[in-house]
C-alpha cells in the first residue's frame, strides 16, 4: 500500500524550506532549485503543489501571517483585561524569540520585493488591514472608535519600528528595549 500524503503538511514542509533560503540568502536566492535542496526533494514536488516560484513565495509570505494571526487570535480569546490582552497581542507580534524573528525575516524580505510585484503588494497591504483591525478590536475597549483608528495607525508604525530593529539586531538588549516602548505606549493609555 502506497504511504498517504498530506498535501497540507508536503506545502507547509516546502514552505518552512523557503523560509530557511529566505533567512539564509535573502529574496533574491531563493530558487525552486534551492528550496528543493532545503526540503530534500526534487523540484518536481515543489511543481506539484506551487505553480511556480512566486506562487511558493505568497504562500510563504500567507504562512508567515496565518502563524502570527492565530497566536494573536488566541491570546485575543484567552486574555479578559484589556489592557493585558493588548500587551500580549502587541508582544507577540515584536520578533522576541527564533520564530517570530524567522516571520520578521520573511516579513522584511517581502516589504522590500512588494516594490513593483502587484501580487506581492497585495498580500501586505492585506496584512496590514488585517493588523490594523485587531488592533482596532483590542483598542476599542480602552478608548472611542476614532481614538481606537488613530492609535492602531501609531501601533502599527511603533511595532514595525521595533520590529525592523530587533530583526536587525536580535540582542537581549535590544529585545528588552523594544518591549519597553511597547510598555510605555501602554501606559500613556492609562
Amino acid at each position: 500500500m502506497p504511504k498517504k500524503i498530506d498535501p497540507n503538511e508536503r506545502r507547509r514542509e516546502l514552505v518552512l524550506a523557503s523560509w530557511d533560503v529566505l533567512c539564509a540568502d535573502g529574496l533574491e536566492g531563493v530558487s525552486l532549485r534551492r528550496v528543493a535542496d532545503a526540503a530534500n526533494c526534487t523540484t518536481g514536488r515543489i511543481a506539484h503543489y506551487f505553480e511556480g516560484r512566486d506562487q511558493l513565495l505568497i504562500a510563504s509570505l500567507r504562512m508567515a501571517n496565518a502563524q502570527a494571526a492565530e497566536r494573536m487570535q488566541a491570546i485575543a480569546e484567552s486574555e479578559a483585561d484589556s489592557l493585558k490582552r493588548l500587551r500580549a497581542i502587541l508582544m507577540e507580534s515584536l520578533p522576541l524569540d527564533t520564530r517570530r524573528l524567522k516571520e520578521w525575516q520573511v516579513w522584511l524580505s517581502f516589504w522590500a520585493a512588494s516594490i513593483g510585484h502587484k501580487d506581492l503588494a497585495v498580500e501586505n497591504q492585506r496584512r496590514y488591514a488585517e493588523w490594523r483591525a485587531a488592533l482596532q478590536s483590542a483598542l476599542r475597549a480602552l478608548t472611542s472608535e476614532s481614538d481606537a483608528t488613530i492609535l492602531a495607525d501609531r501601533l502599527v508604525t511603533l511595532i514595525d519600528g521595533l520590529g525592523i530593529g530587533v530583526t536587525l539586531d536580535p540582542s537581549k538588549e535590544k529585545r528588552r528595549r523594544a518591549e519597553a516602548e511597547v510598555d510605555a505606549f501602554l501606559n500613556s493609555l492609562r
